[in-house]
């Protein structure tokens, strides 16, 4: 008897000295790790992305080790791979994928189970159609709304999340969703240091949140602290992907999102081989027309004069406080010289055009700046809207002329049973295909459909305002495949919401010979903008200019620009709406004829919900 005792505590002891024993039972999964093999030297873009590029080259030398060593400890057969020599094939040979780098060309029909990283989730994302897009690379430490149920938080690691309050991030109340945020929330911490921490780290990445459950194949499990909404994903699955928006890798990690992280890899594997079934063609969902009655306020429209007036005191201030700096010799850097030359402007839009901008031309003809109107109006038709464009909605007529919501069964039901009494047949035709992904051309048809699937179909916004049939985890009949096409951007000189933004570019002619100004332009769609700076730890894109002479043309070191404007809420950041212009004086008298002077800009665009990747245009000027 005393020696088993003798026995049972020397094991507790050694389990107690040595941690590690608690893993000595290893989960039996193949786990293949892609990432960036440091002994090759460091991409010029890589997906990693922090306020400090210090840091991005110190993660580069030791995140795959840091990886390889931690998943060794965890599962029974590891493999890493450098990111530019993976080959989907290899994903075959493996139960489940890490995909922590890139860039990297998944096929459309590849249905292994991988956990996306970070940034990765809509580099590979988006171009499948997965709702794994980009919001914003703006994720910090901590998750939040989080389903504690969720079997990533319970098996095989059953993990007692210490949840601790704490305020909630600034950017949750602008917006509608902000009326009914808690000033604080509970918050799970993931990453030991965030990008807002003393020692900033990498920047995790959130997707749209709207949409996101509104298929059988989608599941956000949590969000996190962020400068968007409340309604964000950081941890999501959709098919045989899951998204793991945060950026730290194991020795950044907390022991608890360790145990969580280990969960995430068993519960993917579940998944293999059940691709989506659903692809993200729509940014704008009904909360839209929320977004709008929200915005359409004269109390708002005022709230954005003040914040004008009061940002621009701080940027004044700010300016002064480089040229401080400047006088007492310290370089103060490229960045910070482009802020200091920036005007500052009080102008402000009228009301008129404000309510214009957000309500449009043909509405603000009928109600003007009658707010209580557009509220009207907008509600009374809340459940005929469908989209017009991928971030645009417009009102069904004939949805209305039914008086029947778009995201009810019954509307099917009332448009077949038109088409069988041979009226408003047209009309019964548009909305049966504008509502699902089917084309049949006679009722018969139409009603067999709808009776063999009624008890599986189900409406999704993300996927096109569409009711489909659930055929996810199953195997459809052949012929019986739901398709439909992903909106293709509209390109041109104007800015579209396909394309927020249009850059062009022109030589204003000088008083000398082939000594002129340059001048780049970007017309911004209203509604969103571009940076024109931000602080050293705000995660967004300042907007470069780019600029590249052909031999014997010369410029000027430093471009003019137009003013800048304050962002609300944000005391270091400034922005470009509208339209923004950057002027370079430029001598090509000694360059060859018919060589090209090659300018442009790298820029991210956002609104006041959604971010669009960052962008580079460049132009070609032949002399």
């Amino acid at each position: 008897m005393m020696k088993r005792i003798l026995t049972a505590c020397l094991m507790l002891v050694s389990l107690i000295v040595f941690g590690k024993a608690t893993y000595r039972d290893k989960i039996a999964l193949k786990v293949l790790y892609v990432g960036y093999n440091p002994d090759k030297p460091m991409p010029k873009n890589v997906v990693y992305y922090s306020t400090r590029p210090a840091v991005v080259e110190k993660i580069y030398k030791i995140r795959m080790a840091d990886f390889k060593a931690f998943l060794e400890q965890r599962f029974t057969e590891v493999k890493v791979v450098d990111v530019a020599d993976y080959k989907p094939e290899m994903s075959d040979r493996v139960d489940v994928t890490l995909m922590d780098a890139g860039p990297v060309n998944i096929p459309a029909n590849f249905n292994r189970p991988m956990v996306l990283m970070h940034a990765m989730a809509p580099n590979v994302g988006l171009p499948l159609g997965l709702k794994f897009d980009w919001y914003c690379q703006c994720l910090d430490n901590d998750a939040l709304n989080i389903k504690t149920d969720h079997p990533i938080f319970n098996t095989p690691n059953a993990v007692k999340l210490t949840m601790v309050k704490k305020a909630t991030p600034g950017s949750f109340f602008n917006g509608h969703q902000g009326a009914k945020t808690p000033k604080e929330m509970e918050m799970w911490q993931v990453v030991k240091q965030g990008f807002s921490s003393k020692e900033p780290y990498l920047i995790g990445m959130v997707s749209h949140g709207e949409g996101f459950n509104d298929s059988p194949d989608a599941e956000s499990i949590s969000g996190g602290v962020c400068i968007k909404n409340a309604e964000a994903v950081a941890l999501g699955r959709q098919g045989n992907y899951f998204m793991w928006g945060f950026a730290g890798s194991p020795d950044y990690m907390t022991d608890e999102a360790k145990d969580v992280f280990v969960n995430t890899i068993c519960y993917i594997k579940k998944f293999d081989r059940q691709p989506a079934i659903v692809k993200k063609v729509q940014i704008e969902t009904r909360s839209g027309i929320d977004e709008l009655i929200y915005r359409l306020s004269k109390d708002l429209y005022n709230q954005a004069i003040v914040s004008r007036r009061e940002g621009n005191l701080r940027m004044l201030k700010m300016q002064q406080e480089l040229k401080d700096k400047k006088a007492k010799g310290e370089d103060i850097g490229h960045g910070n010289e482009m802020f200091l030359k920036m005007p500052v402007t009080n102008d402000t839009q009228s009301f008129e055009d404000y309510v214009k901008g957000f309500a449009g031309d043909s509405l603000f003809r009928l109600y003007g700046t009658n707010i209580s109107l557009y509220h009207k109006y907008y509600r009374q038709n809340y459940e005929y809207f469908y989209p017009s464009g991928v971030y645009t909605l417009q009102l069904d007529h004939d949805a209305q002329k039914l008086g029947i919501s778009n995201r009810k069964i019954a509307l099917l039901d009332r448009c077949i049973d038109l088409l069988e009494s041979g009226k408003d047949v047209a009309m019964a035709q548009r909305l049966l295909e504008r509502y699902t992904t089917q084309n049949f051309t006679k009722a018969t048809d139409w009603r067999k459909w709808l009776d063999q699937n009624r008890n599986n179909l189900f409406y999704t916004e993300s996927g096109g305002f569409k009711f489909m049939v659930n055929t996810y985890g199953k195997t459809a009949p052949s012929g019986e495949q739901q398709s439909y096409h992903l909106t293709k951007a509209i390109t041109g000189g104007e800015p579209t919401t396909a394309d927020p933004v249009s850059v062009s570019a022109r030589f204003i002619p000088g008083n000398d010979n082939k000594k002129d100004s340059l001048l780049i332009e970007a017309k911004i769609l209203k509604g969103w903008h571009i940076y024109a700076y931000v602080s050293k730890d705000n995660p967004f894109v300042v907007t470069e200019t780019r600029l590249e002479l052909p031999e014997g043309a010369t410029a000027d070191k430093d471009w003019k620009t137009t003013a800048a404007i304050p962002y609300p809420g944000n005391q270091g950041m400034f922005i470009f709406e509208g339209k923004a212009s950057f002027r370079l004086l430029v001598d090509y008298s000694q360059a060859k004829a018919g060589s090209k002077i090659k300018c442009g800009l790298y820029y991210q665009v956002c609104d006041e919900t959604k971010c669009y990747p960052p962008k580079e245009k460049i132009l070609e000027i032949p002399i």
